[in-house]
């Protein structure tokens, strides 16, 4: 299974446009590893989750999408969920022929393409698919599992994902899961597990919606207490806001003690 980070940032990209706070600046004059779009991750050339800043994900990091048969939205908020980008799939916009391609997404979600896509389903050559949390399914491939997330929206949902061989937890947006949610994790061991780590070095609480370091390292040291990371298993922070993080340099230093990888755009992982 191979992941391609199209995105790692939180809803305002990192640095924010209109922020000149000091982790921002910081940002501009280091470039590289620290210039974060929204977050998006492409699996396998064929999969993709979630559907935002995907313009200049391609143009910057040198991916085409024209293979993509399967789009997973996590919620509906706008910066996973740009559904008026939908029209990008779909003639003039494309020159050669394109899969259908399956979009999985909570109901609210759904009614969002509904209500914003310029173009309908079979125009832009997309078929809508509203799954629920404690849902399992298969594409292909694919064996896909819908887990509640703890998030401010109707049914925010994450993702397990099965290739046959690799099993990936993509875990943004949410913030520490519910009793529910937990034992249904419980159920898999995983090849990778992607984390939410929006608020740094705020601490945060079971009332939050999302996660940051603290919550980050404790769950790192509770998927290997209950031996849900398999040998060589990748656990990763993802999903960054500018507020509270510092630098990638600063990250991996703060995070790589406790056996934390750090995300960054642009970045190819092979499992």
């Amino acid at each position: 299974m191979r992941l391609v980070f199209l995105g790692t940032a939180a809803a305002e990209g990192y640095p924010a446009p209109f922020c000149t706070c000091p982790n921002c600046q910081r940002a501009r004059e280091l470039g590289g590893r620290n210039i974060r779009l929204r977050s998006s991750v492409l699996i396998n050339d064929d999969l993709l989750i979630d559907f935002c800043d995907l313009v200049p994900a391609a143009a910057f990091y040198r991916v085409e999408l024209s293979k993509v048969e399967t789009l997973l939205i996590t919620h509906n908020h706008a910066d996973h969920l740009w559904a008026e980008q939908f029209f990008l799939h779909a003639h003039p916009f494309t020159r050669v022929p394109v899969p259908e391609m399956a979009v999985y997404a909570p109901r609210d979600a759904i009614e969002r393409i509904r209500r914003l896509s310029e173009r309908t389903p079979e125009e832009a050559r997309y078929s809508l698919h509203p799954v629920s949390a404690g849902e399992h399914w298969t594409r292909g491939r694919y064996h896909f599992w819908a887990v509640r997330a703890t998030h401010s929206t109707e049914e925010p949902l994450l993702y397990i994902i099965q290739d046959g061989e690799k099993k990936v937890f993509y875990s943004t947006d949410t913030g520490r899961y519910l009793p529910e949610t937990w034992e249904r994790i419980k159920e898999h061991t995983f090849d990778a597990v992607i984390i939410d780590e929006t608020m740094g070095t705020i601490p945060t609480g079971p009332r939050s919606g999302h996660l940051g370091l603290d919550a980050v390292i404790e769950y790192r040291q509770l998927f290997a207490k209950e031996g849900l990371l398999r040998p060589g298993a990748h656990f990763i922070a993802h999903h960054f806001s500018h507020g509270a993080n510092p630098s990638y340099e600063e990250l991996v230093s703060l995070l790589g003690e406790h056996d934390i990888e750090v995300a960054y755009d642009g970045w190819r992982l092979e499992l």
